[in-house]
């Protein structure tokens, strides 16, 4: 018999029913079993007493970088080591980098992980990841998402696509249309990252969007936000709010202003979800937590329950996600995120190197995953080894991890060796040179493409094989794999 877990005397805060009160809640097989009063344990159930702290419904993130160029070593240090049970992963993967997505991440985490599926079919393989212009899509493969999409509903929540000047309007008119043709809302990164075009066009993709469809980095300080030249909120973020349209947070590295947020939430303009876009470095500032950003915005207005509707029920709802996430009504998931909020005297950055001040702080203490009791622990999160790939890589000897691959494993990094020394070098030439090897070896994509990363890192982080090893040296990838394969050999002869 499963041993149960009772959560005793602590404020449970559940906005989707409408529950703000000490109680008592019960999980029994991975499920609330029961919300109430004086619950009595079994004999062998765990009790938790949270008397002074917050349950509430696991959190919600729907935009961090879990996969890709720009993600994690390990995607639960994110997620439910500080308190978010649910993410959507915001494009790392496109339909050609689909598949290793499935393969390294999903079911490897204990976080569920959903996607915003990337127009850009290779996914994001790179921290400078730049949209140089239409090309830079490479290919917009429609069959092969309508399958992945068709066989995949159950964790690909939309489309994702970037308004980049630099790509102009055309890409967004398409991406529109492919979202319409998967039957998919369309998720729109505004703000440029890297440059200042003299012409942006946030307005007329802004005119595109329908109900159901998200603009995220909703208070972005960058060129191509939603403030114009008079300084009011654009006319067209107003429209696309009252058509229905979502605003989602995504803090990030480069994405949120206090003045643009105070301006644009004065003039009606408010994010219907919080989100972090935690990726890589900014962990450790000035996103530092889901929990961070919603403190953020407590110190600029919001309340608490504002802001816990929008990492609990609102994101639940608007992804159709309402049976697996946002509630703690009996039978749903046992996923918990109890916390504490602190008071004092707390300075909070954004990205433009302002600062707010707040009274009011909010911290995990621990987080239930389908009946799994895990405590917080920041350094998992802010480890270097965590959020840097470059500090992963072993350019002078072969990582340790590499002993640890099998027979099967290093000889198909010997063949790899054959494969790639007769491609371009460029990013889909070693791609399908990786997926056509793979296949005629027979290897499993999993251990095929961790063979490939424990060749070359020291942590797991998950970047799509092919487009990674393009942005390396050739020569030292062939070398590396060649002395990988060797290990295999020197083995055989002993």
């Amino acid at each position: 018999m499963d041993k149960g877990l009772l959560l005793k005397n602590g404020r449970v805060v559940d906005i989707a029913q409408g529950v703000d009160g000490v109680a008592d809640v019960a999980i029994a097989e991975g499920k609330i079993s029961a919300i109430g009063q004086n619950l009595e344990a079994a004999p062998n159930d765990e009790v938790l007493d949270l008397t002074g702290k917050i349950v509430c419904p696991g959190f919600f993130d729907i935009h961090v970088h879990a996969y890709g160029g720009i993600a994690f070593a390990d995607p639960d240090s994110i997620g439910v080591n500080l308190g978010t049970t649910s993410m959507v992963d915001a494009g790392g993967a496109g339909a050609y980098t689909w598949d290793e997505f499935e393969a390294l991440i999903l079911g490897q985490t204990k976080t569920d992980i959903y996607l915003w599926l990337l127009m850009r079919a290779a996914g994001i393989y790179g921290f400078q990841d730049t949209w140089t212009g239409a090309r830079s899509l490479i290919d917009i493969p429609i069959n092969r998402m309508l399958d992945i999409v068709e066989g995949n509903r159950d964790r690909i929540v939309g489309l994702k696509m970037a308004e980049f000047a630099a790509l102009g309007l055309g890409p967004m008119k398409i991406a529109k249309g492919v979202a319409n043709v998967l039957e998919l809302p369309l998720y729109v990164h505004i703000g440029e990252l890297f440059e200042s075009p003299p012409e942006t066009y946030t307005e007329p993709t802004l005119n595109l969007l329908e109900a159901g469809d998200y603009v995220t980095h909703c208070y972005t300080p960058c060129p191509g936000n939603l403030i114009g030249k008079d300084g009011k909120v654009l006319p067209e973020a107003l429209a696309a709010r009252d058509r229905g349209v979502w605003f989602d947070l995504a803090f990030g590295g480069f994405n949120f202003s206090f003045d643009v947020a105070e301006r644009l939430m004065d003039q009606g303009i408010v994010p219907s979800t919080i989100s972090t876009d935690l990726q890589q470095i900014n962990v450790t500032g000035p996103v530092y937590s889901l929990m961070h950003v919603m403190s953020a915005l407590m110190a600029i207005g919001m309340s608490f329950e504002e802001v816990l509707q929008r990492v609990t029920v609102n994101p639940a709802e608007q992804l159709g996600l309402t049976e697996k996430a946002g509630t703690l009504k009996p039978g749903m998931p046992a996923d918990v995120t109890v916390i504490e909020i602190k008071k004092g005297d707390f300075v909070f950055d954004d990205t433009t190197g302002k600062t707010r001040r707040g009274n009011q702080l909010i911290g995990p203490v621990v987080t239930i995953k389908a009946g799994e009791v895990i405590y917080p622990d920041r350094k998992l999160a802010e480890a270097e080894s965590n959020w840097s790939i470059e500090s992963s890589m072993s350019y002078d000897v072969i990582p340790s991890h590499a002993n640890l691959l099998d027979i099967e494993q290093r000889e198909f990094i010997g063949t790899l060796v054959e494969a790639f020394s007769e491609v371009n070098w460029e990013g889909v030439s070693l791609h399908e040179g990786f997926h056509r090897t793979r296949k005629q070896q027979g290897i499993d994509l999993r251990r095929a493409a961790e063979a490939v990363i424990q060749s070359f890192m020291t942590s797991r982080f998950t970047p799509p094989i092919g487009f990674f090893l393009a942005t390396q040296d050739r020569d030292f990838v062939l070398s590396r794999l060649a002395q990988v394969a060797a290990i295999e050999q020197a083995i055989a002869l002993n």
